[in-house]
Formats: C-alpha cells, sequence, structure tokens
C-alpha cells in the first residue's frame, strides 16, 4: 500500500516538471511555407536562439545574418531560385536566422537589404545540411541594415 502511495505522488511530479521543463526550454518556432518548402525565421532574444538551436536539425538550409562586427542582422529580403532559374522562396527574415527545408540539389540564394545584395549559388545536400553565414560592414549611416540590439551575439546554430 505505500508503494502505491508513492507512486501516486511520483505520477503527478514527474507530469510537473515536464510541464515546467517544455515551458523553459522557449516556444517552438512555427514553421511557414512556400511552394511546398518549409522555412523558420526569428532569433531574436536568447529563448528564440534556444529555440532555433534546437530546431536546426530539421533544416538542411540555414542561413545567418550578422554584421563583421558581430551584431545580428534582421529585415534581410532572401530569395532562392532553383539551378533553372525557377523561384523557390522569398522571405524577410524576422531575425538573424533563417531555416530552410528545401529538396536536395543547386540553387542560388539572394539576400538583400538596402544599398547591399549578395548572391550565392548552393548545393544542398540529400544528406546533412549546409550551413551559410552572411555578414556585411555595418552601415555608415542609419537605415540601411536592422541591428538587432537584443541578440546576443552570433555563435552557430
Amino acid at each position: 500500500m505505500f508503494r502505491d502511495v508513492r507512486l501516486s505522488l511520483l505520477v503527478p511530479l514527474f507530469a510537473c516538471l515536464c510541464t515546467v521543463g517544455a515551458a523553459l526550454a522557449g516556444p517552438t518556432p512555427q514553421p511557414d511555407s512556400e511552394n511546398s518548402v518549409s522555412y523558420i525565421t526569428g532569433g531574436i532574444g536568447e529563448d528564440d536562439v534556444q529555440a532555433f538551436r534546437a530546431a536546426a536539425p530539421q533544416y538542411n538550409l540555414r542561413m545567418t545574418f550578422a554584421s563583421k562586427t558581430g551584431n545580428y542582422l534582421s529585415d534581410v529580403d532572401v530569395t532562392i531560385t532553383s539551378d533553372a532559374g525557377r523561384h523557390v522562396l522569398a522571405v524577410r527574415t524576422e531575425g538573424p536566422f533563417l531555416f530552410v527545408r528545401i529538396p536536395a540539389g543547386a540553387y542560388r540564394v539572394w539576400a538583400h537589404t538596402p544599398g547591399i545584395t549578395e548572391s550565392r549559388n548552393i548545393r544542398v545536400p540529400k544528406r546533412g545540411a549546409l550551413d551559410l553565414h552572411f555578414s556585411w560592414e555595418d552601415p555608415d549611416f542609419p537605415g540601411v541594415l536592422h541591428l538587432c540590439k537584443r541578440c546576443p551575439k552570433p555563435r552557430r546554430p
């Protein structure tokens, strides 16, 4: 009987700990999609960064945007086209991270913010993932890039 009482007390305690643990882990980024391509963008604040690190293995193309002085960047317009020139994805980042789940193959990625455009030819592997890091000089005048003031310093997701 004493064993049954202990067990009946442990089950609610375990459930409570699981709930608290999930709450501390932070919200899971909710994916959006375009042309059957799933993506998440964000990463402002330490909780968001932790959530993106946890979600990273689910995405095979992961992009990070930062200034060369180490500030994370947001509001970057990103366009992805297939090697054949077909539109795949166009999105404005809501933080320094853009993670995309995309079929393996060759693509061209454009990252654009007022005054600065960079493009890269990439090949997304069949297994594993490709990490792209875009970094630009800090702007000489305000308004060129949105610097994420609340973001921690860039680290690999």
